[in-house]
Order: C-alpha cells, then structure tokens, then sequence
C-alpha cells in the first residue's frame, strides 16, 4: 500500500510538473517581438524529514532559465511540488505462520499514445502503476492500480509579423510555436532494474533537432527527471577466470566504455583462451567473450595504446593493437560485433605496432605511428597516410608530400590533436622538432633547438596553439607553439641546489591550463619535483610549494571546479590529495585518510558535474578501507563511496591494474572482492550525483 501512495503521489506530481511545462513553454512561445524564449528547466531536490514531510521526501522545482546559464535559480521558480515519503506504521501483533511472500512486484509502465487519440489528441503517454501480482514481469490490465496521462502540447498559433527593417522591407511572417513534448525512455538494466525517465523538451528543431517532426531529439530536450524504485547498481560484472584468479592482470586491463552503443569493451583472462577481447552490457550475466583474436596464445588487446572509441563517419568504433598470433602485434578496429571486429590494413599490407605506438583521434579517424616509422590515418574502412587524408585535394596532398620528404622517427616524442589540429614530434636531418597538421592541409615546423633535438612532450592545446615541455640550452622548458608558426619559450627554470639545467618538467603531473594559468611539475630543488605555476599575461614563474612534492607522481592531475587535483606528498600525512588553484595560497592539501605518515596510495580520479572520485586507501572509525572508491563534493569531508571487499584487514586493491573509467552511468575500475580475483568493478553514480530520484 505505502509502495502504491508513492507511486500515485508521485504519478500526480509529474502530472502537475508536465502540465506547468507545457503551459509555461505556450506562454514564452506568444512572443510577438520574435525573440527568443528562455528554457524551461526542472530541478529536484531532496528534502529532510520537517513538519510538512515527517518522513522527508522529494521537492521538484519548475520554471524559465532568466539568466540562461542552465541552473534554475530561486528566483526563477515559478511552481515547486513536495513528494513526501509515507510514514511508517506502528508494529502489529504477531502472526501466525504464513507462505513465504513474494519479493516487492510493484512496477511502473509506461503506454505510448499516438495522435488523435481522445485522451492525448497531440499524442503523449500513460503512465500505468500497480503490482505484478503474477510475477510475469508486466502489469496486466487487472492489476492496474492507478493511471496518468502526460500528453504532448499543441502547436502554438502564428506570431506576429515583424517590424519593417531600416530599408524599409516587411519583417517574415511568424512561425508556427512548435509544441511541447514528453518522452519516456527505460533506464539501462545495468543501472536501475525497474524505474523510468521522463524527458522534457520542445520540437523546435535546436541544434540537431529536427522541427514538427512529433519526436524528441537530445538537442530538443530542456530538462529530465530519472526514477530508480530502488537503490542503484553496482558491484562486479566479470568473473573472466573462475574464483580466485585474475581475470585482468599487466597487459590485460585495457577498457573503453562505447557511448553510442553502450557496452564495455574490456581485455579479460578467462585461463582458457587467454588475453582476449570482451563485451559487456554493465551486467555480469552480459559479460562475455567476444572474439577469441589469438586462439594459439594471448592476445593481449591494448597493450601498447589500449582501447579508443572513436566517431567516425560510418559510426562509433574502438582501435586497439592486438597480436592474432600470425601477424604480429597491429591495428585492429571493433564496432562491437565478431564480423566487425578486424585488422586495420593498407591495401592489403599489414600495420605493425611497436612498444612506443601511440594514437590520437583526429579527422573522424585515428591517427598512429608504425613500427615500420609512418604516421598513418584510418577509420578502420579507409587507411592511408596522414598526409593524404581523404579531406585533401589531390593538389594538396602532393604538396604535403613535398614538404613531408625526408621525415622520419614520427610521434615517438609526442603524438597530440583536437578536432582540427595534428600535432606531433617527427626528425628531420638530425633533430626530432615540433610539427602542426591541420585538417585544411596546413603544415608548420619548428627548429626550437638548433643545437640539437628539442624532443617535445607534455603537450596541451590552448588558444592560438600548443604548450609543450622541449630542450633548450638551459634544459628542459616550457615553450609555446602559435599556430602561425611563431614560437616563444616561457620558462628559464634550473635547479636552485645546483644551478644545473633543468632535467625534469611536466613528467608527471603534465601540464594543465587553470584561468590565465599554466600548472606543471618540475624539479628545481632536492630531489623530488615540486608544483609550479606560470602566467600567459605576465609572463611570471612561481613555485606554488616548498612543501608539498612529487605532484601527479602515481595519479596525475585532473581540473576540476576551477582547481586541479593531484596526488601529492607533504609533511605529516604522507601521500594525499592535494589541489591548487595556481596560487601560492590557494594550493594546499585536501586529504588525510590514513592519519599521520600512513600514505593513502591515491590512484586515479574522475570528475562528474560537482563531483570528484578517487581510489585511494582510506580509514573509516580505524578500520582500514583498502583501496577503495572515494568521494569528494565542493569543500565536504571525504566520503567512502564503494568498497568492493568490506571488512577489517580487507584491501580490494582497487586500481592496481587498469585506470578509474567514467561513463554517463557508471565508474568502471578493476578490484577484488575477496571471492573472485581482480576483476571488472561498477559502481552507479547517479544517486550521489543527485542525477536519479530514487523513489523507495
């Protein structure tokens, strides 16, 4: 009964909320200036227990983004409904012995609703809730509790025409006001087992969106609400080696979480077959082999660039190297299917890989270097080399061939891109120097050490061009790289104890760009590099700390909430998360799990909206967590958020082989659980994230 008074108030309460939406949404389409509407946005919001909710519930917030920064503000709410959980009752007598009772079968169904129909005439949906009282998965129409329909809003009426212009010519006449519209889609299995999501939008055609075509795409959508009857999934969903055995080990832990398919393309050990290519849906029952590409030995998928999930023009793939035990270690390409899953080739020759392969998207491909020294570009249909991408004329790509004449030694340094820009290391006569492709066949080069090889690395892409780590005169500096081919160094650093050049910059923590500010590691002082910092507008160098060492050692850094994060050393709590916002005072460090010297081995980190999480080994009340998953909003306390091996003594071990993996639903890491060895971990962020209403 409780379970059905939620359900119902609930029901009733996106009922309110879909109407207020639609109503809203009319009113800001009769804009007889022409102007653009604002969007409609729904937030929710949890609400502990008061003298309105005894039992705490949910308060969902509508109205119009004013100010257009996607955030509904207070002041821009223009209804709000509370959802209170059911109270308790009190304890009955004790009863006699019954039949063993049936789990919880209440569901929550979804019927669309064409249009024409009398009780949506624009179309729409019905929400069905009730118990499945015969347990065969769907609500039958007798055990229909309650139903509400959420009907899609009618086209607007033409606006106003618009004022003449300055020279006089009449204004175009107003468009129809496209209609308001709700989509009900089903959460994946991998994450809620039972539960809906409600999309809110208007087919207005916005971005990729297509006008009046009566469906809602992403572009279209305003706002969402995801319901979860239950607590969010999580734990293991891989057992590749039965029991105690890895099942991901050293050269077997590469994974690539594919958005457009969604599915987990992971290495695995199985002791049978050896290292080979697996797919996962998120459930362990989902987990399976999916092509056995080396049936004579390991083939040990990623090893050198892992796996890579690219949007190329025939669709999502993932490129990774692979030895089928015939050809050696190559390219191969995946769409997620045994017939999809194959070698890259170049006419029918094969692209061997190297130990110092590297692999960057870029031009609706990727583009990698050979064992055999070429810079190659494919998208696992057409491979050529990256001076003849399939965008160049037939002009252009003979004069790239013209200037590319005498290359060698490609991306053994440095291998980077983005969406329209190449960057990469490559000799020429006796120098490994600095070069910049771009997708409109543009090609610069730089001679930044004209006694010898410069050897860039540590690359980040900023406005008008590159920063990278090179070899000058006086060591190992920061140079930045103009896309016009101009170039200036921006650092003279050397070693304060010995007044030798530096050797050691961006080694670890890379470099990474806060604001005005560029934030790297160097060694200038003792032994260990120390956190630096240096502004584009003034050209000023600062140490950050003389304190706290070894940035980015084991974990790297990663911005977020205009800070980075690193893993780091300091004085009294050993190795800890630390942050910097690039200022002397504003870097310090954010973390003691283990207390005192006790060094909390920080191995990754991620980042969704406010959120941070790490694996790292922490103590909850002195019990030792192990290495677990941890989590970090704004300036709260740390937060034990999932470890896969509870218990005193217990270390999961979380993290020591493969990297901490965020997907739109998940964390993805390898870890054990005390019962089988390492193997793939998830865990759902969404009710942390407040991503997901969870309605139990």
């Amino acid at each position: 009964m409780f379970t059905f008074i939620q359900t119902f108030l609930l029901v009733l309460a996106l009922t309110f909320s879909t109407y207020s939406v639609v109503q809203l949404d009319s009113l800001s389409l009769q804009d007889n200036t022409g102007g653009d509407a604002q969007e409609i946005l729904v937030r929710t919001e949890g609400r502990v227990a008061d003298s309105i909710c005894t039992e705490g519930g949910v308060e969902i917030y509508i109205g119009n983004d004013l100010n257009s920064d996607g955030f509904l503000d207070e002041d821009e709410v223009t209804s709000s409904t509370k959802v209170c959980h059911g109270k308790e009752g009190l304890s009955g007598p004790q009863g006699n012995p019954g039949t063993t009772l049936q789990p919880d079968l209440s569901r929550i169904e979804i019927e669309e609703l064409e249009v024409g129909n009398l009780t949506c005439p624009m179309g729409g949906i019905l929400i069905h809730s009730g118990l499945d009282a015969d347990g065969d998965g769907q609500l039958n129409q007798d055990e229909r509790e309650a139903s509400e329909a959420l009907c899609d809003g009618l086209i607007g009426s033409n606006g106003n025409n618009g004022q003449s212009g300055m020279n006089g010519a009449q204004g175009d006449a107003g468009s129809h006001g496209a209609p308001a519209l709700v989509e009900h889609l089903q959460p994946s299995p991998a994450v809620c087992s039972s539960g809906l999501i409600l999309r809110f939008g208007v087919d207005d055609g916005v971005g990729e969106g297509v006008a009046f075509d009566e469906q809602l795409h992403d572009d279209e959508v305003r706002s969402s609400i995801q319901i979860c009857s239950s607590a969010l999934l999580y734990g293991p969903i891989s057992d590749f080696a039965t029991g105690v055995a890895n099942g991901l080990t050293t050269n077997c832990d590469a994974m690539v979480w594919m958005v457009e398919q969604q599915r987990l393309l992971t290495a695995g050990v199985n002791g049978i077959d050896g290292c080979e290519l697996w797919i996962s849906e998120g459930m362990e029952a989902s987990t399976e082999l999916l092509l056995d590409i080396n049936p004579n030995g390991d083939a040990l998928p990623g090893q050198y660039i892992g796996l890579n999930s690219v949007q190329t023009g025939y669709g999502e793939r993932v490129f990774f190297d692979a030895d089928d035990g015939v050809n050696g270690r190559e390219l191969w390409v995946s769409d997620a299917t045994v017939t999809g899953t194959k070698r890259v080739a170049d006419n029918g020759d094969s692209l061997p890989l190297g130990n110092s392969a590297k692999l960057v998207k870029w031009g609706q491909g990727v583009v990698f270097n050979t064992a055999n020294d070429a810079l190659v570009w494919s998208d696992g249909v057409t491979t050529t080399t990256v001076f003849s991408h399939p965008s160049y004329s037939s002009s252009q790509q003979q004069s790239l061939d013209t200037l590319s004449f005498g290359m060698a030694t490609f991306a053994t340094e440095m291998l980077h891109a983005n969406s329209t820009h190449l960057w990469f290391s490559a000799k020429a006569g006796n120098d490994i120097e600095p070069y910049l492709l771009t997708l409109d066949a543009e090609l610069q080069s730089w001679d930044l050490n004209p006694t010898g090889a410069s050897r860039p690395n540590a690359p980040l892409i900023i406005e008008d061009g590159l920063v990278a780590v090179a070899e000058a005169q006086n060591g190992r500096q920061l140079v930045r790289l103009l896309n016009d081919g101009s170039m200036s160094w921006i650092t003279t650093l050397q070693h304060q104890g010995t007044g030798n050049p530096t050797t050691h910059v961006g080694e670890y923590l890379g470099i990474h760009q806060l604001g005005d500010l560029l934030v790297f590691d160097a060694l200038t002082s003792g032994v260990d590099p120390q956190v630096w910092s240096h502004n584009l507008s003034s050209g000023q160098n600062q140490i950050l700390s003389t304190s706290i060492v070894a940035p980015g050692d084991w974990a790297g850094g990663l911005v977020h909430q205009q800070r980075l994060w690193f893993d780091c050393v300091a004085p009294n709590v050993a190795h800890e998360v630390c942050s910097t916002d690039g200022t002397v005072s504003g870097t310090q460090v954010e973390t003691d799990l283990r207390a005192g010297m006790a060094s909390s081995n920080i191995l990754g980190f991620a980042s969704h909206g406010e959120h941070l999480f790490f694996l790292a080994s922490g103590q909850i009340d002195g019990i030792e967590s192990g290495s677990s998953l941890w989590h970090i909003q704004q300036n709260e306390t740390p937060t034990l958020a999932y470890d896969p091996w509870p218990g005193m003594n217990n270390n999961s071990a979380s993290g020591t082989y493969g990297e901490l993996l965020l997907t739109e639903h998940h964390l993805v890491f390898i870890s054990h659980d005390g019962i089988r060895g390492h193997e793939i971990h998830v865990w759902s962020h969404g009710e942390r994230t407040d991503d997901w209403l969870i309605w139990l």
